[in-house]
């Protein structure tokens, strides 16, 4: 099977819209936080998530866990410790004034 017969399988479009959907509350509050505390449109936001994601080589559901994590002090359910570590400092670089982890 070849990944595009893989893209045209129901079960395979469904089980990925089923994740999508399962992922972007997650990333939308991230956006949000970002927007709020540094006053950026969601384009912005999401770009700075894209970004931290690319550089810490972290999935962007992910990255977005840890910045909520961080933004509401509370543990992160990655058990991935050293993501966490790489996608915080990666925030505090990439978002200037950025609160989160310190």
């Amino acid at each position: 099977m070849t990944a595009h017969e893989n893209v045209e399988d129901p079960s395979v479009e469904r089980d990925q819209l089923r994740q999508a959907l399962d992922t972007l509350p997650v990333i939308e509050q991230a956006k949000g936080m970002f927007m709020l505390l540094r006053g950026w449109s969601a384009e912005q936001a999401f770009a700075a998530l894209k970004t931290i994601s690319q550089h810490t080589n972290v999935k962007l559901h992910d990255v977005a866990t840890v910045i909520v994590s961080a933004g509401s002090r509370v543990e992160p359910s990655l058990s991935d410790r050293e993501a966490v570590r790489a996608v915080l400092a990666e925030t505090r670089r990439s978002v200037p004034g950025s609160p989160f982890g310190e």
